[in-house]
């Protein structure tokens, strides 16, 4: 009988088999981290959006550009450049860059006339207007006038004028007697926004005069408080810049308005408040540029009984002649007493004021309700009496009408 074992192969192990399955699984292996590398780059597309994530919050320095960029989307919120607590609301550019230049008026500016003055003017009012104004042209010829005696006739032609009814913006003139002494003006602009520094400006020494913001709120009261504290009403019109990143305003006066477009803006403008001598330029350094424009602004304060003072934001501004041209008083701005947000420059140009007041008689300057304009405007409104000026609203150095419908 045979053995079953005998039949039955026994397993051996091969060294060729062997060495071929190792090989086929180290070339499997090398094969899948070839592939694998060659389509990295699609697992390489994960970590582009994990970048930003780290960048932000591993460098918090480049995180601060993002939260001063909402001022920006904030334009439509208008509020003076300074923070003030949260009655401030966002901050945003509210202002064009303003001018540094002196603008100087050659002829002195008269006191302001009619009823207040007239005692005093009754003398001379008659032939000094037309003398004056010939002065501005011709002075070598008014310097020999004193042998003309006989143009008196002509005077009494212009004299009619101030018969008539005496246009609204003197009954809300603030009265002053002029004595002679060098006379100057500080008007404020941008008021109305910043309620604080607003109530902060009316407790100033008065007269000053106070220019607010068309589209500020609470304005019947805050003009009333101002009035109330003796100071003088102005209206400040916000026109269009040349920067058309600079945002004027809501119903600003621009350029591109038409007729009846252009009537209704300046309309919702001039009936934001009562009781305001006349207007001036926010901003506008584009449309006050633009004759046409100022024609119609004319027109308007002409037909309302309104004066205009020219902030002069541009040196092609067109505000002075077309005053002239359609008969409505005027007068412009000589310093701009904040352009620099800077103490030491402030303080400057008060010193710029005085000089210029002393060399033609009067001096027209604006400011803003800033910090430091405030601060540096208190202690100097309160000792320049004492250095021989006279403050004056503007009102007292309007220029007036010529007869009406004089040229250019």
């Amino acid at each position: 009988m045979s053995d079953p074992s005998a039949k039955r192969p026994k397993f051996r192990p091969n060294p060729k088999r062997q060495v071929i399955l190792i090989v086929l699984a180290v070339l499997g292996l090398a094969a899948g981290y070839g592939l694998g590398y060659l389509f990295q780059p699609e697992r390489g597309q994960a970590p582009p959006p994990a970048d930003p994530t780290p960048a932000r919050t591993s460098s918090p320095a480049p995180a601060e550009p993002a939260p001063s960029a909402p001022p920006k989307t904030a334009q439509p919120s208008p509020v003076l450049p300074e923070e003030n607590g949260p009655e401030s609301g966002p901050v945003r550019a509210y202002e064009e860059a303003l001018p540094k230049e002196i603008v100087v008026t050659v002829e002195r500016i008269g006191p302001l006339p009619p009823a207040a003055v007239a005692p005093a003017r009754t003398p001379a009012p008659e032939p000094a207007p037309e003398k004056a104004r010939a002065a501005e042209s011709e002075t070598t010829e008014t310097a020999a006038a004193p042998s003309a005696p006989a143009p008196p006739p002509a005077p009494p032609a212009a004299a009619p004028a101030p018969l008539g009814p005496p246009p609204p913006w003197r009954a809300a003139a603030v009265p002053v007697r002029p004595d002679g002494r060098p006379m100057i003006a500080i008007v404020i602009d941008d008021l109305g926004i910043d309620k604080a520094r607003t109530r902060r400006t009316i407790q100033l020494p008065a007269p000053l005069s106070m220019s607010f913001l068309t589209y500020a709120t609470k304005l019947e009261a805050q003009t009333r408080a101002a009035r109330d504290a003796g100071h003088e009403l102005w209206m400040h019109v916000p026109m269009e810049p040349s920067l058309a990143s600079v945002d004027p305003g809501p119903h600003a006066l621009l350029t591109s308005l038409g007729g009846a477009a252009m009537q209704a803006s300046l309309a919702s403008n001039l009936d934001s408040f009562s009781g305001y001598v006349g207007i001036n330029n926010h901003m506008g350094s584009r449309f006050t540029a633009h004759r046409a424009g100022m024609d119609r602004v004319m027109a308007e304060l002409r037909k309302r009984g309104l004066a205009f003072l020219d902030s002069v934001t541009s040196p092609k501004s067109t505000g002075t002649r077309a005053a002239r041209a359609a008969g409505v008083a005027h007068a412009v701005r000589n310093i701009f007493i904040d352009h620099e947000d800077d103490l030491k420059v402030i303080t400057a140009q008060f010193q710029r004021i005085e000089r210029l007041a002393r060399q033609q008689g009067h001096a027209i300057a604006i400011g803003h309700p800033r910090e430091k304009t405030l601060k540096a405007l208190k202690p100097w409104l309160e000792g320049i009496e004492g250095k021989g000026f006279q403050l004056v609203p503007v009102s007292a150095l309007l220029r007036l009408p010529a007869a009406p419908g004089a040229g250019d």
